[in-house]
């Protein structure tokens, strides 16, 4: 069964339950006289799933939302009261799997015209993470560390800033890289 996760496609009525459990986060980036920047945050370690990690805002969808992107906007504006244009227009990165939770993750990338006015909540973010993609891009960020939870196993995470980047997030975090241009704005 192939997931339909673009930005409109529609979500299961009420009572309907999807073949896997789906989310979709905003990969959202913006310039600076110093070059693109991308958001991420870090989970409080209270939190039941993911305790700690660096994440993308975003988070389960939800009967209510319109579309997978909706849930997205919806979350970041939760979590780090991130407000989109709106004129916005997204882009569907490769879904991504959790092997951990079993959830399909829909990640859209959002170019925004300006660095945002954003403020945490608490419950959901303990820090609100901004990295410029250059430091994403320097040999040796991209590593392999030893798997948090299988011993004996090795995965890659980006290491910025004593900060790890691993899992779903770190495969995001390659595709965006691959897609956005490289060379410094001018």
């Amino acid at each position: 069964m192939t997931a339909d996760l673009r930005a409109d496609a529609p979500i299961p009525p009420p009572g309907e339950r999807a073949p896997f459990a789906r989310a979709a986060t905003l990969v959202a980036t913006y310039e600076t006289r110093r070059g693109p920047r991308v958001i991420l945050t870090r989970r409080p370690a209270s939190l039941r799933r993911h305790p700690g990690q660096i994440s993308f805002p975003g988070g389960m969808i939800e009967p209510t939302d319109r579309s997978p992107f909706a849930a997205a906007v919806r979350e970041a504006r939760e979590e780090i009261g991130l407000r989109l244009p709106p004129t916005i227009v997204p882009v569907s990165l490769t879904p991504v799997a959790t092997l951990s939770s079993g959830i399909v993750i829909q990640p859209f990338w959002v170019r925004l015209p300006a660095s945002p006015r954003l403020r945490r909540s608490s419950a959901e973010v303990a820090k609100i993470l901004r990295i410029p993609l250059r430091d994403l891009r320097q040999p040796g960020t991209l590593r392999p560390i030893p798997h948090p939870h299988r011993p004996g196993e090795l995965t890659p995470a980006y290491v910025w800033h004593g900060e790890i980047i691993w899992g779903a997030t770190a495969r995001v975090l390659t595709e965006l890289l691959a897609l956005y241009p490289a060379a410094p704005r001018r």
